[in-house]
C-alpha cells in the first residue's frame, strides 16, 4: 500500500505544473548601446511575454525554475535567445541586438517558428502593411509579386498561388495552420475561400513542407495568419476599416476589423464586401477573337463578395482557448464562355419566342456562386506537465458549397464537407533538441452533382503523426523531420461517356454505350524525412541547406476525373483511366503509385548593413511525377451529335469539342532560383531587383504551364508621412513548353504606389492611391488555363482611406 501511495505521489508531482517563484531582470540595447524600446521578451513554454520601456528595461516574474529559455524579439533587429537552464533564484540577463536591414517577422507556419532570417527552410512573409499595398480580389494575386510565386490567374475572380511552378494539390493553403477546405484545389476556376483582407501576415514556404502539413504541401505551403482567434486581450480596443476603388473593374470594397476584450475574455469580429464589374482590358480578350467579340472588356469577369467573423477567446497565464464562426457568400463569373451573341444565335432565340435583350440575359455564360460557414476552435496549454513546454491544438469543421449557374440555370452543384483537427506538443530540451510531435486528422466528403460533375463523390481520409527537431551547435542550428501518413478514398461508382477525335477533325456517328467503373478503396502511405542546416558564418550573414525525401499521395482530382470540365474548358481523365491505341477509353483501370520527390535546397542570406540578399537555388528529381497534359484528341459525346440531328438533316455539334487533358506519371526534374537584392541609398530611399527562374523537365520534355523567366525593380520612398513605390517587371517569352501548349509573349508591368498618414486623436488617417499596368500593356499569363482568352487587367487606378486605430 506504502508502495502504491509512493507512485502515485510521484505520478502526481510529475504531471503537476512546477511552482513559479524565480524573477528575470534586464536591459536590451543595440550595438550603439542604446536601448531598444518595445523589443518583447518571452519565455518559451509559458505565456510570460512583457515589453521594454523607453529605457530598453524588462522584468519577467514567476519564472518556473526549470529549463528557462529566452527569446527577444523586435522587427528592426536580429532576434536573441539565451538558454538559461535550471535556475536557482533571481536572475539578471541583458541582450545586445544587431540592427536587421529587413522586416524580421516570426515565421507561425514553421515547427519551431523561427524568424524569417532563421529559418531553415526559404520562406517569405508579407507583413500588414505590404498586404495592404499588394491587396487584390484573389490570393493568387495578392502574392504573385514574391519570389518564386507565380499565379494561376483564372481572370480576376479566381486565381491561385503557383510556388516554383506546383500548384493545385501540390500548393497547401491553410488559415491558422489549418486547410482552408474549399475546392480550389480541384478546379482553377474555383477561387480560394481564404482571403488577406484581415490578415496579420501570409507566410510563403518555399518547396516541401510536408512534415507539418502533408503531402498535399510537396510544392510549398501558404498560411494566412489574422486574430480571428485572439490570444491575448489587448489594452485597448484596435482594429482598422477601410473603403476603396478601383477604376478598371469598377470596383468597391470596404471592410472593418476589430479586436477588444476585458479581464480574462478577448473578441473579434471583421468583415469586408466587395463588389466588381467586367474588367477593363487592352484590346480583345481572345488572341483569336469572333466577330461579335467586343472590344476592351473580358466579359463575365464581375464579382459580389461579402464575409464575416466573428471569435472569442478566454486567455490566462496558463493559455487560451478559442472560437469563430466565419461566413463567407462569393458569386463570381466564370470569363472565356460568352460575348454578345450572333445574328445565328439571335434568330434561333427569335424562332423560340425569346426577346433578343431576354436572350443576352438567358446566355450570360457561366457563373460561381459560392456559400461557406466555417466554425473554428483552436487554444494552448502552457507547461502542462514538467516535460512539455506547451501543447496546442485546433480544429475547424467546414460546410462548403458552389453552385456553377450555366446560362441562367443551375449546372453543377459542388459539395465539400470537411473536419481538420491537429494536436502538436512542445517537448522541453533533451540533451539540447527540442522540438515538437504532431498528430493531425482530417475527413472530406466531396459531391459534385449536375452537368460538370467531372469527378465522382468521394470520402477522403487522411490521418498523420510527425516530429520536428531542432538544436543549436554554436553558429549552427540543425534540424530534423518525419511524417508518416494514410490517405484513404472511398469513392462511388462511375459512369463515363468519352469518345475522341483529333482536334482538326471530328469523328462521326459515334454509338458506343458509356463505360460502367467500379472501383475498390483507393490508399497510401506517404512518409517524408528531412534534415537541414543554417550557419551564421558571419554576423548578418548565412547560409542555409535543406535535404528532404518527400512522398505524395494523388489528389482525388487526379486520381478519378472523367468528365466534361466546362469551366475550364476540357475534358478531364484521371489516372486510373487509360486510352487505347485509338485513344478511345479503355475499359480497364490503371494503376497508380504515390509521387516521390527528392529536393535540394540551398539558401543565401544578408540582413545586415545598407544592402542585403536572399537567394535560394533548388532542385527537385520527382519519380512518378503527376501532371495533366493536352492530349492532341477531342471529346466528341454521342449524346450532343444526336442531340443536332434534327429535322432538317443537321448534323452539326453544340460546339466544336472539348481537348481531352489527361493526368499521367513520369519522372520530372524541376529545378530554378529565385533571388531579391536590395540596398538603402538613405535612411528613406531603397531600391530593390528581384527575379526567379525555373525549368521543369520530363526526360526530353517540358512541363505544361511552367512560369517564365521574371525580373522586376522597385524604388521606394519612406518619409514621416509621405511614402511611396514605383516597380518595373519583366516577364519573359515562354517558349520551353509541351506538347499542344502554345507559345507566351513577354510582358513589362508598371505599377506605383503612394500613401500619406495622417494621426488625429489616436487614430492614423491613411489616404493611398495605387496604379497598376500604368502602360495599358496587353499581358497573358502562362500558367493560366485562360491565357488565350483571358489577359491581365488594363491600366488600374485605385484610391482609398484606411483608418488604423
Amino acid at each position: 500500500m506504502y508502495r502504491r501511495k509512493l507512485i502515485a505521489a510521484s505520478i502526481i508531482v510529475a504531471c503537476s505544473p512546477v511552482v513559479l517563484a524565480n524573477t528575470i531582470t534586464g536591459t536590451i540595447t543595440n550595438e550603439a548601446g542604446k536601448p531598444v524600446a518595445g523589443a518583447k521578451i518571452s519565455v518559451e513554454g509559458s505565456r510570460k511575454v512583457v515589453l521594454t520601456d523607453g529605457a530598453g528595461r524588462y522584468t519577467l516574474s514567476d519564472i518556473s525554475p526549470v529549463d528557462v529559455h529566452i527569446h527577444v524579439s523586435s522587427a528592426q533587429y536580429l532576434h536573441g535567445d539565451k538558454d538559461l537552464g535550471a535556475i536557482e533564484g533571481d536572475e539578471v540577463v541583458d541582450f545586445t541586438l544587431t540592427p536587421s536591414s529587413v522586416e524580421n517577422i516570426l515565421v507561425t507556419a514553421t515547427a519551431m517558428q523561427s524568424s524569417v532570417l532563421e529559418s531553415v527552410t526559404p520562406v517569405s512573409v508579407l507583413g500588414a502593411d505590404e498586404l495592404r499595398k499588394r491587396q487584390a480580389p484573389t490570393l493568387g494575386e495578392t502574392l504573385k509579386s514574391t519570389p518564386g510565386v507565380h499565379s494561376s490567374y483564372y481572370g480576376p475572380v479566381s486565381s491561385s498561388p503557383v510556388i516554383r511552378g506546383n500548384d493545385g494539390p501540390r500548393v497547401k493553403i491553410v488559415q491558422n495552420g489549418l486547410d482552408v477546405s474549399d475546392v480550389s484545389r480541384i478546379g482553377p476556376d474555383h477561387n480560394v475561400a481564404a482571403n488577406t483582407t484581415s490578415a496579420t501576415q501570409v507566410e510563403v514556404l518555399r518547396g516541401p513542407a510536408t512534415l507539418q502539413y502533408g503531402s498535399g504541401a510537396i510544392g510549398g505551403v501558404v498560411n494566412v495568419v489574422d486574430k480571428r482567434i485572439p490570444q491575448t486581450v489587448p489594452a485597448q480596443l484596435e482594429g482598422e476599416a477601410e473603403a476603396r476603388y478601383s477604376t478598371a473593374d469598377n470596383g468597391k470594397f470596404g471592410k472593418i476589423d476589430v479586436t477588444g476584450g476585458q479581464g480574462n475574455v478577448a473578441y473579434h469580429f471583421d468583415g469586408f464586401t466587395r463588389d466588381t464589374q467586367d474588367v477593363d482590358i487592352p484590346g480583345y480578350a481572345s488572341v483569336a477573337p469572333d466577330d461579335d467579340e467586343p472590344y476592351g472588356t473580358l466579359e463575365n469577369s464581375a464579382m459580389e463578395t461579402t464575409d464575416f467573423t466573428g471569435g472569442i477567446s478566454y486567455v490566462q497565464d496558463e493559455g487560451y482557448i478559442g472560437f469563430a464562426v466565419e461566413r463567407l457568400d462569393n458569386t463570381y463569373g466564370v470569363p472565356g464562355h460568352s460575348h454578345a451573341h450572333d445574328e445565328e444565335h439571335e434568330e434561333e432565340h427569335e424562332e423560340d419566342g425569346i426577346e433578343h435583350d431576354e436572350a443576352e440575359h438567358a446566355e450570360e455564360g457561366t457563373s460561381i456562386d459560392v456559400e461557406m460557414t466555417r466554425y473554428q476552435m483552436a487554444g494552448e496549454l502552457y507547461s502542462p506537465v514538467s516535460f512539455l513546454n506547451s501543447i496546442k491544438f485546433a480544429a475547424a469543421h467546414t460546410d462548403y458549397t458552389h453552385v456553377e449557374i450555366e446560362d441562367g440555370a443551375i449546372g453543377t452543384r459542388f459539395n465539400n464537407d470537411s473536419t481538420n483537427l491537429r494536436l502538436t506538443a512542445n517537448h522541453i530540451k533533451i540533451d539540447g533538441w527540442h522540438g515538437i510531435i504532431g498528430l493531425q486528422a482530417s475527413t472530406s466528403d466531396y459531391e459534385a452533382v449536375g452537368d460538370e460533375a467531372f469527378s465522382p463523390p468521394t470520402q477522403t481520409d487522411n490521418y498523420a503523426l510527425y516530429v520536428v527537431e531542432q538544436k543549436s551547435f554554436g553558429k549552427v542550428t540543425a534540424e530534423l523531420g518525419g511524417r508518416i501518413e494514410r490517405t484513404e478514398y472511398d469513392i462511388s461508382d462511375t459512369q463515363i461517356d468519352l469518345h475522341t477525335g483529333d482536334h482538326e477533325e471530328e469523328e462521326e456517328g459515334h454509338d458506343e454505350s458509356p463505360l460502367q467503373f467500379s472501383f475498390d478503396d483507393y490508399s497510401f502511405t506517404s512518409t517524408s524525412l528531412s534534415a537541414g542546416a543554417n550557419w551564421e558564418y558571419t554576423q548578418g550573414q548565412s547560409v542555409a541547406l535543406t535535404l528532404s525525401r518527400s512522398e505524395r499521395a494523388p489528389s482525388q482530382q487526379e486520381l478519378f476525373s472523367g468528365g466534361a470540365h466546362l469551366a475550364s474548358q476540357t475534358y478531364e481523365l484521371g489516372l486510373v483511366f487509360a486510352l487505347d491505341e485509338d485513344g478511345e477509353l479503355a475499359s480497364s483501370l490503371r494503376d497508380v503509385t504515390e509521387e516521390v520527390s527528392t529536393n535540394v535546397d540551398l539558401t543565401f542570406r544578408k540582413y545586415t548593413g545598407n544592402w542585403g540578399y536572399t537567394a535560394s537555388l533548388f532542385y527537385n528529381q520527382a519519380d512518378d511525377y503527376i501532371y495533366q497534359t493536352d492530349t492532341g484528341l477531342t471529346a466528341l459525346e454521342a449524346h450532343e451529335e444526336e442531340a443536332h440531328d434534327d429535322e432538317e438533316g443537321h448534323d452539326e455539334h453544340a460546339e466544336d469539342g472539348l481537348p481531352v487533358f489527361a493526368f499521367n506519371q513520369a519522372d520530372a526534374d524541376i529545378y530554378g532560383m529565385e533571388a531579391e537584392v536590395y540596398y538603402d541609398v538613405n535612411a528613406q530611399w531603397r531600391v530593390e531587383v528581384f527575379g526567379d527562374v525555373i525549368r521543369a523537365k520530363l526526360d526530353n520534355e517540358d512541363l505544361p504551364r511552367i512560369p517564365p523567366l521574371r525580373v522586376g525593380t522597385r524604388v521606394s520612398y519612406t518619409g514621416n508621412q509621405l511614402s511611396g513605390e514605383v516597380g518595373i517587371t519583366y516577364n519573359d517569352e515562354q517558349d520551353k513548353v509541351a506538347a499542344f501548349e502554345t507559345i507566351t509573349d513577354s510582358y513589362t508591368m508598371l505599377n506605383a504606389n503612394v500613401q500619406y498618414e495622417i494621426s488625429r486623436q489616436g487614430v492614423s488617417w491613411v489616404l493611398f492611391a495605387n496604379a497598376d499596368n500604368l502602360t495599358d500593356e496587353e499581358a497573358r499569363v502562362h500558367t493560366s488555363f485562360l491565357k488565350d482568352k483571358a489577359p491581365l487587367p488594363g491600366r488600374n487606378f485605385t484610391v482609398g482611406v484606411r483608418a488604423l486605430f
